[in-house]
């Protein structure tokens, strides 16, 4: 069971996903200053990829609907059904970390 859970994890991220949720959780991190802000900093990033999603599959097509690519953007994202819904929590964890060494060992 847990073999399965992970196989289903791991099967809804892609290297591009990755790259998108490291560069996202970078900018989120840089643009903090305070600890409280980091709630909002995960939204953004969140949001930035779900946009993300809806702007590639909007492009991959030519002469494709708007509504049609929002809801292929959808269903992608829904496609690894537990990996879409542990994005925000792996957004604030590492937005966290990152501005955690950013406090610690940046100059002030």
């Amino acid at each position: 069971m847990i073999e399965e859970f992970a196989a289903r994890l791991i099967a809804g991220f892609t290297p591009a996903t990755l790259i998108l949720l490291t560069l996202v959780s970078i900018v989120a991190a840089l643009v903090m200053r305070r600890w409280s802000q980091l709630s909002a900093a995960a939204l953004f990033a969140f949001a930035v990829d779900c946009l993300a999603r809806y702007l590639l599959e909007l492009g991959a097509a030519e002469g494709v609907p708007v509504n049609f690519a929002m809801e292929l953007a959808m269903t992608r994202l829904d496609a690894g059904a537990i990996s879409a819904m542990a994005r925000p929590f792996l957004y604030l964890g590492v937005i966290a970390a990152l501005f955690w060494v950013k406090k610690r060992y940046g100059g002030k």
